[in-house]
C-alpha cells in the first residue's frame, strides 16, 4: 500500500482523507465540527468572522489521528493540505506563533464605512489605476472581484485601523497549517496567493505595483512556492501525536476550489464541475489563456473568477453567488417562525433538523415549484452589490413550503448554469460531462435534480467523498513522485459512482 493522507481546513468541517494510490482506492475519511469561531455577539452582528486558529489546529490534529488510527501510521507515506483560500492569519516570523485571531474569508469589515464609501470603495481608489474596465469593480490582473474576506481586503482594513504590527506576517489557513505541521515558514502556491486578491493571475507572481497603491507592506506576504511541492516534513512531536513515522513530507498547500476539482474530474478538457458546500461554484478548466475573450488588453472573464490551477492551467469559475448559504436563509426563516409561532423559543436548537425536512418537502413539490421562481440574492451579486434576493409566481395554491424550498433549489441551480454558459461566451469549450462534489449535493437529492436539468446531462459523483481532501492527499502523492502530475493523478485515481 502507498497511503496519502489530505487534509481540509474547512469554515464549517475539518475533514481528512485517506487514498492507497497502490489499488487506485479511497480507504477512508473523517471529520469533525469546526467549533473554533469566537466571534463575539456584537462582532458577529457586524458581519465579523473570528476564530482561534489553535483550536483549529488541534481540532484538524484530532481528526487526522482518528483516521490514522484506522489506516495504520506505517503506512503513511504523504500529507497533502488544502482549505479557505482566503482569509487572514497574521503570525509573528520569529517563533511563526500566530498574531491575534483568524479571520475568516466570511468576515465583511471590509463593507464597513470608511471616509466617503467602504474599506473597498477606498481600496479601488488607491488602485484606480489598475480596475478592470469591465465586468464587476475588480482589479483587472487579479482574475477576481474586489470583495471583502480576501486577504488583502483583510489587510487594508487591519492596517487603516492600526491592527497590523509591523513585524507581522500573513498567512491563510491551509499555508498556516502547513507551517503548523512542519515548523517551517508559511509559503504559498498560485492557487492559494490568487484568493488574496491581489495576485497578478497571467503573470504567476504577486502584482508588486498594486500593492504598493495600496499601501500594504512588501514583507506581509509569503514567498510563492510551486504546487506539489514538498514544504517539509511532520515536526517529530506532531509525528507522534497523530499516530505516524517522523519525517513524512507534507506537500505545499493548494486552494480548496482547486483541489475539490482534482478529487471530482479524471477528464479536464470534457468536465464541468459543480460543487456545492457553504458557498458554490460552477468550473471548467482551461489550459492557458490563449483563445479567452479580451477586452482593453485584459482578460475578460465577466461576472467569473480566473483561477490559477494546482501546477499548470487555470478554472473559469462562478463563485459565491449561491451555496449552503443560501438554504440556510431559508431554514432559518422557517425555524424562526416555528418557535415565535409557538413560542418554543428552544426550537431553535433543533434547527438542523429542518435542512432534512424541506428537501423532503421539496422533494414532493412538482418541478418547476407551480410557478414559483426564486432569485437567491440575499448578499448582492459580484456585479450589484446591492440586488437582493425575489420570490415570484406566488398564488394562494402554490405559496407552500415545499414550493418554496424547490424554488430555492431551482433558483440556485439556474445561477450555477448562467456561470457555465459565460464560461462558453468566454471562450471556454462545451463540455459534455457534469460532475458533482459537496456536502450541499450529497445531502440534497433536489438540488442534483434541478441541477441536472438545467445542464441536460446526468450528473457523475466520484467515488470518493471529501473531494477537497482528497485532491489534497493527490498533491501529496504528485509531491513525492507517485505520479507525474495533477492531472495524471487525477486521470489515474478518480473513479465515479456507477
Amino acid at each position: 500500500m502507498a497511503v496519502y493522507i489530505g487534509i481540509d481546513i474547512g469554515s464549517t468541517t475539518v475533514s481528512a482523507a485517506a487514498i492507497d494510490t497502490a489499488s487506485g482506492r479511497s480507504l477512508d475519511h473523517e471529520s469533525a465540527s469546526n467549533s473554533a469561531e469566537i466571534t463575539s455577539a456584537s462582532d458577529r452582528a457586524l458581519g465579523r468572522s473570528e476564530w482561534d486558529f489553535s483550536r483549529i489546529t488541534s481540532t484538524a490534529l484530532g481528526v487526522v489521528r482518528t483516521l490514522v488510527e484506522r489506516v495504520g501510521g506505517d503506512l503513511v507515506e504523504g500529507i497533502g493540505v488544502t482549505g479557505q483560500q482566503q482569509g487572514c492569519q497574521l503570525y509573528d516570523p520569529d517563533d511563526l506563533e500566530p498574531v491575534g485571531t483568524f479571520i475568516s474569508w466570511q468576515d465583511q469589515r471590509a463593507k464597513e464605512p470608511y471616509r466617503e464609501g467602504s474599506y473597498l470603495d477606498h481600496m479601488a481608489e488607491l488602485g484606480a489605476g489598475h480596475i478592470a474596465s469591465h465586468g464587476p469593480q475588480g482589479f483587472a490582473a487579479s482574475g477576481c472581484p474586489l470583495v471583502t474576506g480576501y486577504t488583502a481586503s483583510t489587510l487594508t482594513w487591519l492596517k487603516l485601523n492600526r491592527e497590523l504590527p509591523a513585524q507581522a506576517r500573513a498567512s491563510t489557513a491551509p499555508e498556516f497549517f502547513v507551517s503548523r505541521l512542519t515548523g517551517t515558514v508559511p509559503v504559498t502556491d498560485v492557487t492559494d496567493a490568487a484568493g488574496w486578491g491581489v495576485f497578478d493571475v497571467a503573470g504567476g507572481g504577486w502584482n508588486w505595483p498594486l500593492i504598493e497603491d495600496l499601501g500594504i507592506p512588501r514583507a506581509v506576504f509569503p514567498d510563492i512556492a510551486g504546487s506539489c511541492a514538498v514544504a517539509g516534513t511532520v515536526q517529530g512531536g506532531i509525528a507522534d501525536r497523530i499516530g505516524i513515522g517522523r519525517g513524512v513530507p507534507v506537500s505545499v498547500a493548494s486552494g480548496d476550489h482547486q483541489c475539490a476539482f482534482a478529487g471530482t474530474v479524471s477528464d479536464y478538457g470534457e468536465t464541468v464541475a459543480v460543487n456545492v458546500g457553504t458557498g458554490g461554484q460552477a468550473s471548467v478548466f482551461v489550459p492557458s489563456l490563449q483563445g479567452l475573450r479580451r477586452r482593453d488588453g485584459a482578460i475578460d472573464h465577466g461576472d467569473l473568477e480566473l483561477r490559477p490551477y494546482i501546477q499548470d492551467g487555470f478554472l473559469l469559475a462562478g463563485v459565491g453567488i449561491v451555496g449552503g448559504r443560501s438554504f440556510r436563509v431559508l431554514r432559518d426563516f422557517f425555524s424562526r417562525a416555528v418557535a415565535d409561532l409557538s413560542g418554543d423559543s428552544g426550537f431553535a436548537a433543533d434547527a438542523e433538523a429542518m435542512y432534512g425536512r424541506l428537501v423532503q418537502l421539496a422533494a414532493g413539490a412538482e418541478p418547476g415549484a407551480s410557478g414559483v421562481r426564486f432569485a437567491p440574492f440575499f448578499t448582492g451579486t459580484r456585479k450589484d452589490r446591492a440586488r437582493r434576493g425575489q420570490i415570484d409566481g406566488l398564488d394562494p395554491a402554490n405559496f407552500t413550503p415545499g414550493n418554496l424550498a424547490r424554488a430555492l433549489f431551482e433558483g440556485m441551480a439556474r445561477q450555477l448554469h448562467d456561470s457555465y454558459s459565460e464560461a462558453l461566451s468566454t471562450g471556454a469549450a462545451q463540455r459534455s460531462v457534469l460532475t458533482g462534489s459537496g456536502n450541499g449535493l450529497s445531502k440534497n437529492p433536489v438540488l442534483v435534480s434541478a441541477l441536472e436539468a438545467e445542464f441536460g446531462m446526468a450528473m457523475k459523483r466520484a467515488a470518493s467523498r471529501d473531494e477537497a481532501a482528497t485532491g489534497a492527499a493527490l498533491c501529496a502523492a504528485v509531491a513525492c513522485g507517485t505520479y507525474e502530475s495533477i492531472s495524471d493523478a487525477s486521470r489515474k485515481f478518480v473513479k465515479y459512482e456507477s
